[in-house]
């Protein structure tokens, strides 16, 4: 006989509220009914409700206003750890524009720190690129790109608040990026970067350094980005082993997770 499965209160609640979401075809905007209804649809007390909304509101689905209600919050672009998808591909997917305004370019020595990245000797001539890189007028992205001047002649002359670098590399200069290393951490913004992202000083910023190769793993850019957690989220989809069970002939499995 199978076992019943028990849920918690709590996620009968956030798991209904996003099942009424989708039901109803509510979208960005859209009013949830009150509180003493969902308590009523759900079944949960009020404590408990208030609990999952305010869990929903932290990962940027609903927008709980007080003494108004709580609203649909539009969709949050994403980055999936796993998927190679550039800046501009994750924006266009959720239906909004993306826009780059590009607060430097030019062509610099290589620093000692990222010419090893890049298979160059420090000094060596690279592009620099800095955007802050936006969900149509909202800053949610300061860029940071550095490409050898030697793979790309000319490159400094190309309008990047038009273009994009990604497709540039590829299309122009026969350099796709087929594989990307990354690691991603929490710090906070300094002023001059709060200042570019329109964010308070030393705000919580999600900071990636990553590395795009080709198939042949010779490098095509390396680049540091700092994210706006609540208007750029980032996930990690994560595979672990469960424990064996001692019990003779059990079988193992695979669990799956995301956090970030």
């Amino acid at each position: 006989m199978a076992k019943r499965v028990e849920v918690s209160p709590f996620d009968r609640a956030y798991e209904g509220i996003l099942e009424y979401i989708d039901a109803h075809g509510l979208s960005e905007g859209d009013r949830l009914p009150s509180e003493r209804e969902l308590c009523v649809t759900l079944d949960v007390s009020r404590t408990t409700l208030r609990s999952a909304l305010a869990e929903l509101s932290a990962h940027h689905i609903v927008d709980c206003k007080p003494g108004a209600g709580s609203f649909v919050c539009p969709p949050l672009p994403t980055i999936y750890l796993d998927d190679l998808s550039g800046f501009s591909e994750i924006v266009h997917k959720i239906g909004k524009t993306p826009v780059s305004h590009v607060v430097w370019k030019g062509v610099i020595a290589c620093p000692d720190d990222i010419a090893p990245r890049l298979a160059l000797a420090a000094g060596d001539p690279v592009f620099q690129l800095r955007r802050v890189r936006c969900v149509e007028d909202e800053a949610v992205c300061l860029e940071t790109s550095f490409v050898s001047v030697r793979a790309c002649p000319g490159i400094e002359a190309i309008d990047f608040s038009k273009e994009s670098l990604t497709a540039t590399l590829e299309s122009r200069y026969g350099m796709p990026t087929v594989h990307t290393s990354l690691t991603v951490s929490v710090g906070r913004a300094s002023k001059d970067e709060a200042a570019l992202l329109s964010i308070p000083a030393r705000d919580l910023i999600f900071f990636e350094r990553g590395m795009r190769t080709d198939d042949g793993l010779s490098p095509v850019e390396y680049y540091e980005s700092l994210y706006v957690p609540e208007r750029f989220g980032i996930v990690c989809n994560t595979v672990f082993k469960q424990p064996a069970l001692a019990s003779a002939g059990s079988e193992g499995g695979a669990a799956h997770g995301q956090g970030l």
